[in-house]
């Protein structure tokens, strides 16, 4: 009798720890495509995290009385930054980033879903050579 309390004890505890890592498994937040150790080429590569990046950076600058750069010193900045993370452009002080701002922007880049997939095979803003943007 002991035996099939100890079988039965031991199916009931199996039973319920699949349905607790169920649960777990669903109520885990998914882990956010961009983030602030995201390279900057990838942002840009991605119309929606691009604009907001725009858009948070358009603020920051707004904010502190800069007015906004003309479109060539923006992709000349665009092209300087696009190896960097925008943790490591916070390094520099140009950038007015400190570590509530990169919060705020991990926030934001967070809330963007990651691109939808091409055809079998494409990476998304891939070049015509197979590679993407920014790797040589």
């Amino acid at each position: 009798m002991s035996r099939k309390l100890t079988i039965a004890l031991m199916a009931s505890v199996a039973i319920l720890s699949a349905g607790g890592m169920a649960q777990a498994r669903q109520a885990a937040p998914a882990t956010p495509h961009y983030s602030v150790d995201t390279k900057m080429a990838d942002i840009f590569a991605d119309p929606a995290a691009r604009a907001v990046l725009s858009e948070f950076f358009r603020k920051r600058g707004e904010a502190a009385g800069q007015p906004e750069a003309p479109p060539e010193e923006q992709a000349a900045t665009a092209e300087l930054i696009k190896g960097l993370s925008p943790r490591e452009l916070a390094g520099f002080p140009q950038a007015n980033l400190d570590e509530e701002a990169l919060k705020a922007l991990g926030e934001a880049l967070a809330k963007v879903p990651a691109p939808a997939a091409g055809p079998a095979g494409s990476m998304p803003g891939a070049s015509a050579t197979g590679t993407a943007p920014g790797a040589h």
